[in-house]
């Protein structure tokens, strides 16, 4: 090599050891700032996660207090006695076996509006109870009885801090009596901790107005005392602002209970958040030193060893993957060939063993074929089989396989489709629809135009399926078939298989012709309101098919949740009730009537589902106050950020929205301050149990508190008898959706009912 070549490699090596000093440098810089970035969302997250799980658990305890203290009215015969019968020594003895059932309660009394004890679960007779003196009559003002919390209050007796519980209970005389349980401060702050390790945390239970009810680390002296600048109602984003309890800089996060405007926050210093950074940083710092000095004696070792290396390098032939090509690929399409086809076949029979997963394994053959090269020539068949190569990569999915085993001959391998082998091969017929659709595209040779099409066997493989070479065996078999019924078509080589998906298929197409023929009906049941009747009604949708009748929704809904059909379903329904609406709210005794609409979750996760809703307002014109959304408690948990986004967007042009089947959900609370409903459905399971199950009795009465608490309006569905209305009336539910009122039923019936006079004779 001669001495500018040489030269050249010296000066590529310097050159590329000061790039990797820079890089050092800007990496070690860039990674020191990144971790500070990470170490503070991190303690974001903790902070966030922690009052999420703080609030679910306190939740959790105040819903059992409230619903152990609800139940006082049944376990003490209270709706049976006056408040000069009750038998106290009774009544103590029950309240102490409840608190000896219950770690968390010091202490439950019962007392008169007087705040005098008649029942305790002390042995020793309380003479001067130590209560807020405003604090009872907090209790008796509302009219529906709720869990009252009040201010922290130092025990003379013992000098701990307790907070008492309290809601009131009604004799049957009516006058009012006070369930009163005591807890000590501790308790709630071991509730709200619950283990948590995050170093320097604070943690407080305040009201809204900043008044400290609780807190950790503990400073009695602040307790009962308000914390400056209170933290907003709701749920609070974690951002960095003044720690709630020693006013140092933090990440701060809050969010409300469901009881008394109270709410937790939790703040984790700056100092504390960045301490393990800081290890960080500095373990950064000497590695990055280090580096830079192997650089540096590898850049000399490296000018000697690249000039030696740059002479070889030009003997060498960038040929293994050349080998590979020919060894693994075909060489007109560079397909994978079958050496490699099997290969992946046997890799993905491996990974559904793992993942008890289903796959599809798809012989195509084009159709007519050989007609072509003995007319056009082989040049012309070669042409067509590059583009029919293009147009099935093109028409499946990244991780699938497309390979030509010779001639016109192609195998699709389709994994880890589902777990489920009928919706795997659901998927896989659709895939093929895809391709035959793109395969019967015309193409285009030296001017000319050619149509050509495909006929294609599928087999279905899991876990315990056969070998390669019996799959594609199965699949050709299948492909054959489909030759023999005339061609460009799917069919499976499992016959129960294939006529399953036939069904389904069949049912498909005939959605697909009940939305194009409107074949779809609407059906409404009543909403009513105890005071003033019919206040609308619930839309609910009926298919009838011209040859299979009354379709169940059962039935359809599934199978239109699987394509977008639902979608276009959905929006017939939407569209159908708002110009309903508009009908109504022409004439001044329908204007006020309201229409509730499901909405599914695949139609709502639509990223253009708002503007679909504008559109459909602005197409009907209807007074959108009128259209009232149902979702469920699944569909509203699943992404909540996006759920909300949508429901204020929606909002904002004054559609209302109802959570359906409340009760049901397992984790629902901890978001109902951040949703912006207008109203809860109590579930029909739990109103079809009053009377009969006490528990879902005192769960009902409990929803219909949180309604209040949050302001929201709550309705019933599934009322039947009059004795589960006027359960619900009497706790303080007054709007009604139930076959007492009238079942779903076509809109004649439902205007006929509109005319009836209320009350009902």
């Amino acid at each position: 090599m001669s001495y500018t070549g040489i030269k050249r490699i010296h000066l590529t090596v310097w050159g590329v050891a000061v790039a990797f000093l820079l890089a050092i440098a800007t990496a070690a810089g860039s990674l020191i700032w990144k971790q500070q970035q990470d170490a503070l969302s991190n303690s974001t997250l903790q902070a966030e996660r922690f009052v999420n799980g703080a609030v679910a658990a306190l939740n959790r305890t105040l819903l059992g207090m409230d619903v152990l203290l609800a139940s006082l009215e049944e376990s003490l015969a209270l709706n049976e006695q006056h408040l000069d019968t009750l038998d106290a020594p009774a009544a103590s003895r029950v309240l102490r076996t409840i608190v000896g059932r219950n770690l968390a309660l010091r202490r439950l009394m019962l007392l008169d509006e007087r705040s005098h004890v008649l029942a305790s679960s002390d042995l020793i007779e309380i003479t001067a109870l130590e209560i807020p003196p405003d604090f009872i009559a907090r209790v008796l003002a509302p009219q529906v009885s709720n869990l009252i919390i009040s201010q922290p209050v130092r025990q003379n007796s013992s000098a701990e801090q307790v907070l008492f519980l309290a809601r009131h209970l009604k004799l049957a005389d009516g006058s009012k009596v006070v369930a009163l349980a005591e807890v000590l401060v501790m308790q709630f702050n071991t509730i709200m901790v619950q283990g948590a390790d995050i170093s320097g945390l604070e943690v407080t239970l305040e009201r809204s107005d900043g008044h400290l009810l609780a807190g950790l680390p503990v400073q009695d002296q602040l307790l009962g005392t308000r914390l400056p600048a209170p933290m907003p109602k709701g749920y609070v984003n974690a951002q960095q602002r003044p720690a709630r309890l020693t006013a140092q800089p933090a990440i701060v996060s809050a969010q409300s209970i469901l009881y008394d405007s109270v709410l937790i926050a939790a703040s984790i210093p700056l100092d504390a958040a960045l301490t393990q950074w800081r290890a960080e940083r500095n373990f950064i710092l000497v590695v990055a030193a280090t580096f830079a000095a192997m650089v540096l004696a590898a850049g000399g070792l490296s000018s000697w060893y690249l000039a030696r290396m740059a002479q070889a390098r030009k003997t060498i032939k960038q040929s293994k993957a050349e080998i590979e090509q020919l060894a693994f690929y075909d060489h007109l399409t560079n397909l994978p060939n079958r050496l490699l086809l099997m290969e992946r076949i046997n890799h993905a029979l491996s990974n559904n063993q793992r993942n008890k997963s289903y796959g599809v394994l798809l012989f195509l053959d084009l159709d007519n074929f050989k007609s072509l090269n003995d007319t056009r020539g082989h040049d012309v068949g070669d042409l067509l089989l590059k583009q029919v190569a293009r147009r099935l990569k093109s028409s499946v999915r990244a991780h699938d396989t497309v390979a030509r085993l010779g001639g016109d001959e192609f195998v699709i391998l389709l994994e880890d489709l589902s777990t489920q082998p009928l919706e795997a091969a659901e998927l896989a017929r659709r895939i093929v629809n895809n391709l035959l659709a793109a395969l019967g595209q015309p193409y285009v040779f030296a001017g000319q135009t050619h149509k050509s099409s495909a006929s294609v066997g599928a087999t279905l493989f899991g876990a315990d399926t056969g070998s390669a070479s019996d799959l594609l065996k199965q699949a050709d078999i299948a492909m054959y078939k489909v030759k023999d019924r005339g061609r460009n078509d799917l069919c499976f080589f499992d016959p129960k298989m294939q006529a399953d998906i036939s069904a389904h298929a069949a049912l498909e197409a005939d959605l697909q012709t009940a939305v194009l023929k409107r074949q779809f009906v609407l059906y409404y049941q009543p909403q009513v309101a105890l005071a003033t009747g019919v206040i609308g009604a619930e839309v609910l949708i009926r298919w009838q098919h011209p040859t299979r009748g009354m379709v169940p929704p059962f039935e359809f809904i599934p199978v239109a949740e699987e394509s977008d059909l639902i979608n276009q379903i959905g929006l017939w329904v939407l569209q159908t009730a708002c110009q309903q609406l508009k009908v109504w709210q022409q004439y001044k005794a329908t204007a006020g009537l309201q229409l509730a609409v499901n909405v599914s979750a695949r139609q709502f996760r639509q990223h253009d589902f708002v503007a679909l809703v504008q559109r459909v307002i602005a197409t009907t014109g209807v007074a959108p106050q009128g259209l009232k959304l149902e979702l469920t408690e699944s569909l509203v948990l699943d992404n909540v950020d996006d759920t909300i986004a949508k429901m204020t967007a929606l909002k904002a042009l004054g559609v209302r929205f109802s959570m359906d089947d409340f009760g049901t959900g397992q984790s629902s609370l901890s978001y109902l301050t951040r949703l912006p409903l207008d109203q809860l459905k109590i579930d029909q399971s739990f109103v079809r149990n009053i009377g009969i199950k006490t528990s879902d009795g005192v769960i009902v009465q409990t929803i219909i508190g949180m309604a209040g608490n949050l302001g929201l309006e709550v309705i019933a569905e599934g009322v039947e008898t009059t004795e589960q209305q006027a359960f619900l009336a009497e706790h303080g539910c007054t709007l009604y959706q139930g076959y007492l009122f009238g079942k779903p039923g076509p809109l004649a019936n439902f205007e006929v009912l509109l005319n009836s006079p209320w009350p009902p004779a």
